[in-house]
C-alpha cells in the first residue's frame, strides 16, 4: 500500500552502505518505538480518513444542492466578505466596519444577515476584487483559487506527493470551504512557509507569512519559532511584508478605514463571548472548555496553560536540529491550542501535521500506536458541528490535542535518536 509504506526500504538501503548494520533497527523493529508497516493499522487509517472523509464530502453535496435549489447563497460566510468588499468597491469601504449598514445591506441582497466584518484593511484590500463579480461566481472563483492555492502550497511542502490525496478528504478543508471562510487560504499561506523554510528560501518564507497577517491570531508562535530556529531573515521578511501589506491598505483606503477597524476590535470582542456564535463551533481550549459550562476565567486559565506549553515546546523543537516535518507540525498544532478565537472551519490547518506524521512515517517508520492515534484525531471530526449535526457537546479539542502529544512525542524520540533533518528537493 503505497500511502503507509513502511521505511523497510530507506532503512535497507542504509544497510547496505554501512555494511549491514543500522544504528536505528534492532530485530527487525526500530529502536525508540518505531516499527514497520503494520497492516491492521494501514487498514483503519485508510479506512478513517477515506470515510470521514466521504462523509463530509457527502454533506457537502448536499449543501451545494440546499444552496442551489433552495436559493440561499453560495458558501453563507463569504456573505460578510463580498458584502464588505462591495462597500469598499464604491468607494465606502469605511462603511464595511459599520455593522449595522452591513447588516442591512445583507438582508436586502441575500436575505440574511447578521456577519459582521472583523478583518483588518488588508483582508479587505485582498477581498474587494471579488466583489466586482455578481456574487456566486466570485464565491465560485474564491473557493477555486483557495483550493490551488493549498494544493500547490502542499505539493511544495511534502516530499511524499503520493499522499496529496488526503486533502480532498481532510474533514475541516471541506468544512471550510463550505463555509466560504479563508481557512484554506491560510492553510495554504503557513503550508508554503513551511516548505519555503525546509528548502533554505527565509525570504519566500517571511513573505507568505507576512500576508498572512490579515489573521493576526495564527500568527501568535510564529516569531517564538522564527527567532529560536534562528531564522533571521525570514523573521525580517515577515515583519517588512506585514509592514508593506498594511501601509498598501493605507494607502488604498486612507487612514480612516484603519481607525474604523480599530473601534470595532471591542465588538469583535463583545460579538465572540456574547454568544452570537454558538459555543459548538469554537475550536480553542477556552471555547471547548464552555461547552462542559467552564466559566470564562477558568477557562482561560486553561488556554493561557496551553499556549504557555504551546510555546515552550515550539521554541525547544525549533532550536533542535529536527526535521521541519516535526517542528513545522508543533508550530501549527501550537497555534491551534493558543489561541481563544479559533472555529471548527480554522482547523483546517491540521491538515498540515497530519500529512507531515504520515509522510514521516513512510520515510523513517511509525511510532506505537500512532497510526492509530492519527486515525482518532480524524475520526473525532465526525463528533463535532462540522458534519451538519449540532451537538452541545463536542469532541472539537480532540484532535489538536492528539496531534499535539503524537508530534511532540515523535520529536523527543527524534532527538534522542539525533535524526537530521533530510533536505528537500527543489
Amino acid at each position: 500500500m503505497r500511502l503507509f509504506e513502511g521505511a523497510k526500504a530507506r532503512d535497507d538501503v542504509h544497510m547496505k552502505s554501512t555494511g549491514g548494520s543500522n544504528p536505528l533497527t534492532e530485530s527487525g523493529t526500530f529502536r525508540y518505538g518505531l516499527r514497520m508497516s503494520n497492516p491492521v493499522a494501514d487498514s483503519v487509517l485508510m479506512f478513517t480518513l477515506t470515510f470521514v472523509g466521504a462523509v463530509l464530502v457527502l454533506r457537502f453535496g448536499f449543501e451545494i444542492l440546499k444552496m442551489v435549489f433552495a436559493e440561499r447563497p453560495m458558501f453563507p460566510d463569504f456573505v460578510s466578505f463580498w458584502s464588505a468588499g462591495f462597500f469598499a468597491v464604491q468607494g465606502a469601504a469605511v462603511e464595511a466596519y459599520n455593522y449595522q449598514l452591513l447588516n442591512s445591506f445583507q438582508f436586502e441582497e441575500f436575505g440574511q444577515g447578521e456577519l459582521p466584518f472583523l478583518y483588518p484593511p488588508t483582508w479587505l484590500m485582498v477581498i474587494s476584487p471579488f466583489s466586482m463579480l455578481p456574487y456566486r461566481p466570485s464565491a465560485l472563483l474564491f473557493e477555486a483559487l483557495q483550493v490551488i492555492a493549498l494544493a500547490v502550497a502542499c505539493r511544495y511542502l511534502l516530499r511524499d506527493r503520493a499522499i496529496l490525496w488526503i486533502l480532498i478528504f481532510f474533514p475541516t478543508v471541506i468544512s471550510g470551504i463550505i463555509h466560504g471562510q479563508n481557512a484554506v487560504l491560510n492553510t495554504a499561506l503557513l503550508a508554503g512557509a513551511l516548505g519555503a523554510l525546509d528548502r533554505d528560501r527565509p525570504v519566500l518564507a517571511g513573505i507568505l507569512i507576512g500576508l498572512l497577517s490579515y489573521k493576526p491570531q495564527l500568527g501568535i508562535l510564529i516569531p517564538f519559532a522564527l527567532l529560536a530556529g534562528r531564522e533571521y531573515r525570514a523573521f525580517a521578511s515577515a515583519a517588512v511584508t506585514t509592514l508593506l501589506f498594511a501601509t498598501a491598505s493605507w494607502v488604498v483606503f486612507g487612514a480612516e478605514v484603519w481607525r474604523a477597524f480599530i473601534e470595532t476590535i471591542a465588538f469583535a470582542r463583545d460579538w465572540l463571548e456574547s454568544g452570537q456564535t454558538p459555543a459548538n463551533k469554537y475550536a480553542s481550549i477556552l471555547g471547548w472548555l464552555r461547552q462542559f459550562g467552564v466559566g470564562n476565567t477558568a477557562g482561560m486559565i486553561v488556554q493561557v496553560g496551553f499556549a504557555l506549553a504551546s510555546v515552550g515546546a515550539v521554541v525547544w523543537s525549533w532550536r533542535q536540529d529536527l526535521p521541519m516535518t516535526l517542528k513545522g507540525s508543533l508550530l501549527v498544532i501550537g497555534t491551534c491550542l493558543s489561541t481563544p478565537y479559533l472555529l471548527d472551519y480554522d482547523l483546517a490547518l491540521l491538515v498540515i501535521p497530519v500529512l507531515l506524521l504520515i509522510q514521516q512515517g513512510n520515510e523513517s517508520g511509525y511510532l506505537s500506536f500512532e497510526k492509530l492515534s492519527i486515525a482518532l484525531a480524524v475520526f473525532s471530526f465526525l463528533f463535532t458541528s462540522l458534519w451538519g449535526v449540532q451537538m452541545p457537546i463536542t469532541a472539537i479539542g480532540v484532535p489538536s490535542i492528539v496531534l499535539f502529544a503524537l508530534v511532540l512525542r515523535r520529536a523527543v524520540v527524534g532527538q534522542r535518536a539525533g535524526f537530521g533533518q533530510t533536505s528537500c528537493p527543489a
